[in-house]
């Protein structure tokens, strides 16, 4: 948030304050206003989709996307795919929909299509992370997106596709959205600006299958309407005017310069094993197989330092004892510096 140009929105805020008028204070469309889903229509090319901005229903947050796709598209008992290790809100959008919850293995090529496919072929939808896998940070290979996309299909089944931390890749190219691959399919997609922008902002978005936008879009209506319609309009000033992809440019930069120094300092400092720092905000550092992450999370926490263990991310036995390591927030001098902290750390539990 340090590289946010705060006064560039600010300005781009009074000047839409300056401009409203009557007609501007009452409800706006429970999807979204028509300007900001063309935008994010457009803006969505970039990860390979094309979408009629009538697809695009704006949310709060990713999270609210995930409940609200739970609640629409499972009964209470249907059978769920997650990833496992997995995004703890995934999971409980599962939970609160009544969903079977029905953990799936990852590994460096994504979910295990195959292993879901044993536990539970006949599952009614897939939460995934193709684009970095939370919390591993793996990218789905395209054998798997493929074979995902043909369970789905061959099931009647759903996907949600969170496309997670996708605007930060630091060595190639990103994958395009798994959704890209069938784009007619069975593939709801998330995306949102609070974690490209501003937490505090509270919009995000889905880009919907077209069989399921005017279901989506009455749910929307009984459930809470749509986010501050004024907020919309200066986030669509903020695209309009290019300040949106200066913005990403600027934190890509400095997200990869932090990457270099926390595998810099990780490597010099720690036993961790750093793995898929290509994309992201954070990464994953593995502990020697006989070091107990979550005692060393209590230890880091003792010398001022919040690492998540992996274990906490698993619904099965953890694969193997790690740490969830966020530098997103951080200059280089604080992860080096954290990083001696968290040595000491791992020092006293192994």
């Amino acid at each position: 948030m340090d590289a946010f140009p705060l006064d560039v929105w600010r300005r781009l805020a009074s000047r839409c304050h300056r401009r409203l008028a009557t007609a501007d204070l009452h409800h706006g469309p429970a999807q979204g206003l028509p300007q900001l889903r063309e935008a994010i229509a457009t803006l969505a090319v970039a990860r390979g989709l094309r979408c009629d901005p009538g697809q695009v229903l704006v949310v709060a947050s990713a999270q609210e996307a995930m409940d609200l796709a739970c609640r629409m598209l499972l009964d209470p008992g249907d059978e769920a795919w997650i990833e496992d290790p997995g995004w703890s809100g995934g999971h409980a959008a599962l939970v609160a929909a009544g969903a079977t919850v029905v953990p799936v293995a990852v590994d460096d090529a994504g979910l295990r299509v195959e292993a879901g496919l044993a536990a539970a072929p006949a599952a009614r939808l897939a939460y995934v992370t193709p684009s970095h896998q939370y919390p591993t940070g793996a990218t789905m290979s395209v054998d798997r997106r493929r074979a995902l996309l043909a369970w789905a299909a061959a099931h009647d089944a759903w996907i949600l596709e969170d496309d997670y931390d996708s605007e930060f890749r630091y060595a190639d190219r990103p994958l395009p959205a798994l959704r890209s691959l069938s784009p007619s399919s069975r593939v709801l997609y998330v995306g949102t600006f609070n974690k490209t922008l501003l937490p505090a902002l509270r919009l995000a978005y889905m880009i919907l299958p077209e069989a399921l936008v005017e279901t989506f879009h009455r749910a929307r209506s009984i459930g809470g309407q749509h986010p501050p319609a004024i907020d919309q309009t200066v986030l669509c000033e903020f695209i309009a005017g290019a300040h949106y992809a200066r913005h990403l440019a600027r934190a890509r930069a400095l997200g990869r310069e932090r990457r270099d120094a926390l595998v810099a300092a990780a490597h010099a400092l720690t036993p961790l094993e750093l793995t898929h720092t290509d994309t992201g905000l954070h990464a994953v550092g593995w502990l020697p197989p006989d070091v107990d992450d979550t005692r060393v999370s209590e230890a880091a926490l003792q010398r001022g330092i919040d690492v998540a263990p992996v274990s906490a991310y698993c619904l099965g036995p953890c694969p193997r004892p790690g740490l969830v390591l966020g530098y997103g927030a951080l200059t280089p001098r604080q992860i080096r510096d954290g990083m001696r902290r968290l040595a000491a750390a791992i020092d006293e539990v192994a």
